[in-house]
């Protein structure tokens, strides 16, 4: 009866789904106090020993024309949450020379809520929040001020 018993089991619990995550995710929040839902690209986003990348589209990035959304983040050691260098930038379909950008230094804000490693894949939950100016693509030289971007998104992504 016992091995009967496990026999069942056994058999019940292989027939169930796995619940495995995949790669991607979500991004809400605001551009220019204006709602946003976007998604993170599961091809072009990715993590390493001392970075994680995001590749976030959407229609509501298109629709304000803009183009994809990268972020990205770099530290020192094991990953905590604290970050050596942060950056986010922003494509524009009017005039492909340029972008909106902004890194820590400008006073841009990345935190990590949670993080966790799963397998091969890392698990994070976190916000990013600032002020992207329009800049030169190569090089972010010759700011204009008066066109910029205000973001503070939310993001759930699972990185490979």
């Amino acid at each position: 009866m016992r091995k009967l018993t496990t026999a069942f089991v056994s058999l019940f619990v292989a027939s169930m789904p796995a619940f495995a995550i995949a790669p991607g995710g979500t991004v809400t929040g605001t551009i220019n106090g204006e709602a946003v839902a976007l998604v993170v690209f599961a091809q072009q986003s990715d993590y390493g020993n001392a970075h994680i990348s995001l590749y976030i589209i959407g229609d509501d990035l298109s629709e304000r024309g803009l183009g994809a959304m990268g972020l990205g983040a770099e530290w020192l050691g094991e990953l905590t949450g604290e970050f050596a260098h942060a950056e986010a930038s922003m494509g524009m379909h009017s005039n492909p020379l340029r972008l909106y950008y902004a890194d820590d230094d400008a006073g841009l804000s990345l935190t990590l809520e949670s993080f966790m490693y799963v397998g091969a894949l890392l698990e994070i939950t976190g916000r990013v929040e600032g002020v992207l100016t329009n800049v030169d693509k190569a090089g972010h030289k010759n700011p204009d001020p008066e066109d910029a971007l205000s973001i503070d998104l939310k993001f759930d992504a699972v990185l490979q």
